[in-house]
């Protein structure tokens, strides 16, 4: 869920597009009547969604890992000291972030009288919408204002870790940065991701960051700033950082990691592939555009799904008497409101927000 352009890469359009979607319906299986309605519509289906989608977040994490790794081994940013860095990604987070918050919470007084207390949440104390803006939640175990925000808070710790392992090891062309990178890579593979209760910190994800970072240097490595790797030398430590991830799922099975192995493996053959998308100018378009979209659709789904839930409840409706076309209905009208939604929200939030800080220098 990175603002870096990705118009020369089809492959991640298409992941990030798709993996958003997957993230939306399992939240409209999780929380809410209209989630209850669905379950008794489609079992098998809405089942699945509950059970699996969630596991999507791990194309974000890989993703995120590979542009990451981009930027940071790039001539200007090897320049930089990590605190710059590192605040640049604080504000590109941060503003549609806190926009999408105050949303939420709007929201959520709108709702309450028709909701569950455990979805509309009481008003927020300022310690919590604090701990939110500092993206600190998770760590000081403060319970979540939307279903999205740990993700941005975790996005933001494994970049900030990132950055300051490539700054300590000389940048991220050189050997020692990519051998550091695959040590803690297979670390959280193989002991950190299997521990739950380290989930509100960086070591957890690691595994598949690291992955996303190693798949850009096993393809990139060699092409840009000096001191450069030898691809051969990034792409072996690829080669280790997949087979230890192999190995810890033969100790654990994870299909978390599983995914994240796969679309790494995916970035590496195909990652800067242009016929991915076909030739019709049209469905390129598309793509691209729920692609660059999928920041504000995680964002902004909750609230429409905190609406979509409020006017379930307050038009009559209960989970058990309505039909299975009625209950599909809701469920569609849902997901089609957080896709028009995140439109609204790109257009007039995201991409002013990122106008302003080129205008301020910030990018």
């Amino acid at each position: 869920m990175t603002a870096l352009p990705v118009a020369r890469y089809p492959l991640i359009d298409v992941l990030k597009a798709l993996a958003a979607q997957f993230i939306v319906l399992h939240h409209f299986s999780v929380y809410g009547p209209v989630s209850k309605a669905l379950h008794v519509a489609l079992p098998g289906l809405v089942g699945w969604l509950y059970e699996y989608g969630l596991i999507a977040v791990q194309v974000f994490f890989v993703v995120g890992g590979y542009l990451a790794a981009r930027a940071l081994s790039s001539p200007t940013s090897t320049q930089r000291t990590p605190s710059v860095v590192i605040l640049k990604r604080y504000v590109r987070l941060l503003v549609p972030y806190a926009f999408a918050l105050a949303v939420v919470m709007l929201c959520t007084g709108w709702v309450q009288d028709w909701l569950t207390p455990d979805l509309a949440a009481p008003a927020p104390s300022w310690g919590q919408w604090l701990a939110h803006v500092a993206m600190v939640q998770s760590i000081l175990g403060i319970e979540s204002l939307s279903a999205g925000a740990w993700y941005v808070a975790m996005d933001f710790q494994l970049f900030a870790l990132l950055t300051l392992l490539l700054w300590l090891c000389g940048g991220g062309n050189t050997r020692p940065a990519q051998t550091v990178i695959t040590l803690l890579c297979m670390a959280s593979l193989l002991v950190f991701n299997r521990q739950v209760e380290l989930d509100a910190w960086a070591l957890y994800f690691f595994g598949a960051y690291g992955l996303g970072a190693l798949a850009w240097w096993a393809r990139r490595s060699g092409q840009t700033a000096a001191p450069p790797t030898t691809p051969v030398y990034a792409r072996v430590m690829f080669v280790l950082a997949i087979v230890c991830g192999l190995l810890g799922l033969a100790i654990d099975f994870r299909e978390r990691i599983a995914l994240a192995m796969g679309v790494a493996l995916a970035l590496v053959f195909w990652g800067t592939a242009s016929y991915l998308l076909g030739h019709q100018a049209k469905v390129q378009a598309n793509i691209q555009t729920l692609g660059s979209h999928s920041y504000a659709l995680f964002l902004m789904h909750f609230p429409v799904l905190l609406l979509v839930n409020a006017a379930f409840t307050r038009f009559g409706f209960t989970p058990d008497t309505i039909s299975t076309v009625t209950a599909v209905g809701w469920g569609i009208a849902g997901w089609a409101a957080s896709l028009w939604a995140a439109n609204l929200f790109y257009r007039w939030i995201e991409s002013p927000a990122a106008a302003w800080r080129g205008v301020l220098r910030l990018r």
